[in-house]
């Protein structure tokens, strides 16, 4: 399989000096391509269902689904069918991070929002993507209310964007605090039969939703207490696993790369160099001379 080249959608196209905010409400198509930005996005499905594809991930969503895009994140939504009768409508707030934490560096208490600063790169951090359910409906009346703000730029449009950007980050923080108190003690019995079923089929086509299922848990539920659990994406685990097993097969075997890549589950070799190189800090073939520092 090739994959293609993801596409880096710029800063520039959506910001200007004076503000580093942008608020669009789009209704999602065919035609984008999976992309990443060069900014840091929260997008919010406010009508229709769909699929969002997003590390990786294949999830559905409905109303109500919220996600944090750090930079890096690679996705695109994708509307469950065509015609208007279909559409899926999402919100977006997007933002040039750097800008935004040298403005807000001073406001009383930021600080004490640690998760939140982290998943928005207000702090220096790789954090990964979270999807958030807004059961309350706050998270839409505030992008609701930036979106206005956006496009009517009234006096004052910019300390209300402002201040609108620290109101979600507030219910961010208070949303993930809440969910880990939530969370039940026996989560890994929970997880258990998924990360069998993980560690079994890691080499094959496998997906979160098959091992959600395996585990007798909801995607949604599943996502939730994996990431508190295992302290990484499903994405990311199982990519471990495969370079993990590259590492011993560049080890103890004679097979080729291109072998190998196969047999941990990558049929395209340019790809599981790349991501061999950036988990390892080598490529293949130097880790075969004897270079061993998988972990």
């Amino acid at each position: 399989m090739v994959r293609k080249k993801i596409e880096v959608t710029p800063a520039r196209l959506f910001f200007d000096e004076d503000l580093p905010y942008n608020v669009s409400r789009i209704s999602e198509s065919f035609s984008l391509q999976v992309h990443e930005h060069e900014f840091t996005e929260i997008c919010y499905v406010a009508e229709g269902n769909g699929i969002h594809y997003i590390g990786g991930e294949e999830l559905k969503v409905s109303p109500g689904d919220l996600f944090i895009l750090p930079l890096g994140t690679s996705h695109v939504f994708r509307p469950r069918s065509t015609g208007p009768e279909h559409a899926l409508v999402v919100y977006n707030f997007i933002f040039m991070a750097d800008r935004v934490a040298e403005a807000l560096g001073r406001f009383p208490g930021l600080e004490s929002l640690k998760e939140a600063l982290t998943l928005l790169n207000l702090v220096p951090a790789q954090p990964t993507w979270r999807q958030v359910r807004d059961s309350s409906g706050t998270f839409r009346s505030l992008l609701v209310q930036a979106h206005q703000e956006f496009l009517q730029r009234r006096i004052g449009f910019v300390p209300r964007l402002h201040s609108l950007f620290i109101a979600l980050a507030t219910e961010i923080e208070r949303h993930l605090a809440t969910t880990e108190s939530e969370t039940p003690a026996n989560a890994d019995n929970l997880l258990g039969a998924g990360i069998s079923f993980i560690r079994n089929r890691f080499t094959e086509n496998i997906t979160a939703s098959r091992a959600a299922n395996a585990a007798g848990i909801s995607i949604r539920h599943f996502h939730r207490l994996f990431n508190q659990a295992m302290g990484v994406t499903f994405t990311r685990y199982v990519q471990n696993l495969r370079i993990e097993l590259g590492c011993e097969l560049l080890r103890t075997t004679r097979l080729s790369v291109s072998e190998i890549a196969e047999r941990t589950g990558y049929q395209d070799k340019g790809f599981f160099v790349r991501l061999f190189k950036m988990r390892t800090g080598q490529t293949p073939r130097s880790y075969r001379k004897g270079n061993f520092t998988c972990n």
